[in-house]
């Protein structure tokens, strides 16, 4: 065979060959690779997506009968699904910013949104139509939370404030000032403590009964960005920019685990109903579980293609719902 025609062979090989290189490289980052296909962390048939037709999720949140999911993002609308379907139930639109944070009522009946227009808006999740509007804060919304009676909504703000709101009149209870934007609130089982988290670390424990009495924690080096008590009210969990949660003792006050393992800012955490296990979500992409009691990680999932920013569990602990600034909620079927 002339040499010119075993030349031309070779450069037909060698640029098929990096053609099936390239074709390698562009299929693994694909997002459907990720959320279809067998994984070392999961297996597909764990796990499933709905897609929030380009919208960043912030918030997720989940009906306490396990039968509705809710999610609000930057499009600053709030949209309500069936969780066992993953049918669109509602989409409802009336904030004129991005609604950063969702709360659904122990009775499930009404969901309040807070939102960077400054506003806390009340829905109800049956009809989805706006029941009220309240205004108080001076600044974007970061957190809401329902006391565990339903009669009592808190939210956090920007402004250096908790507002306590009575949910049938509409009426502010109480202002609790801080000295830094709150980013996280949580409210006790028992609905008698509230914890704060603050932009400067911070953690503030008050007495609802009584808000002029409150215990801080000087809890991590940066931004507290989520809070979560165990369902026991013996555990208090915190999330943090600096890339770590930790467990506190309500009690005492005393920090039980300090959990690393995500890479960047850890931004939700949630209990799981029994609370033997934590779930977080971090702007690394991944969620992990966590046992409760020794601290040690349990089991990373991935499937996210960007920032996980809000995790909880399902009301019987089956499954762990997710949202992502990748328009994705993610349903994982942990057991």
């Amino acid at each position: 065979m002339p040499l010119y025609h075993l030349h031309k062979n070779t450069i037909n090989l060698l640029f098929l060959l990096l053609i099936i290189l390239l074709i390698g490289v562009v299929i693994k980052d694909l997002p459907f690779n990720k959320n279809f296909f067998n994984s070392p962390k999961h297996s597909p048939e764990n796990q499933r997506f709905l897609d929030a037709n380009s919208v960043w999720i912030y918030a997720v949140a989940i009906s306490h009968d396990g039968q509705v999911i809710a999610s609000g993002g930057y499009d600053k609308s709030i949209k309500v699904w069936n969780l066992s379907t993953g049918k669109l139930i509602h989409t409802l639109k009336g904030h004129t910013n991005a609604v950063d944070t969702i709360a659904i009522s122990p009775d499930g009946k009404i969901l309040a949104s807070g939102s960077w227009d400054r506003q806390v808006k009340l829905w109800d999740l049956k009809t989805g139509k706006l029941i009220d509007t309240l205004s108080g804060h001076a600044d974007d919304v970061k957190s809401v939370a329902f006391s565990a009676d339903g009669k009592t909504l808190a939210s956090g703000s920007w402004d250096n404030t908790v507002q306590l709101w009575n949910v049938d009149t509409k009426v502010k209870l109480h202002t609790l000032k801080h000295f830094n934007a709150v980013r996280a609130i949580a409210i006790s089982p028992d609905g008698k403590i509230l914890a704060s988290g603050c932009e400067d670390g911070k953690i503030i424990i008050w007495q609802l009964h009584n808000p002029q009495i409150k215990i801080p924690l000087a809890a991590h080096n940066q931004a507290v960005l989520s809070l979560a008590f165990s369902a026991n009210e013996e555990i208090l969990a915190s999330a943090s920019q600096d890339q770590t949660i930790k467990l506190w003792n309500i009690k005492t006050g005393q920090l039980l685990h300090t959990l690393k393992g995500h890479h960047q800012a850890v931004f939700s955490v949630s209990f799981s109903p029994n609370g033997e296990k934590l779930a977080s979500g971090s702007y690394d992409r991944t969620i992990k579980l966590w046992n409760v009691k020794t601290g040690k990680l349990i089991r990373t999932l991935e499937g996210h293609n960007k920032a996980v920013r809000s995790v909880v569990f399902s009301p019987n602990g089956q499954n762990l719902v997710s949202g992502s600034t990748d328009d994705m909620i993610g349903i994982w079927q942990l057991f």
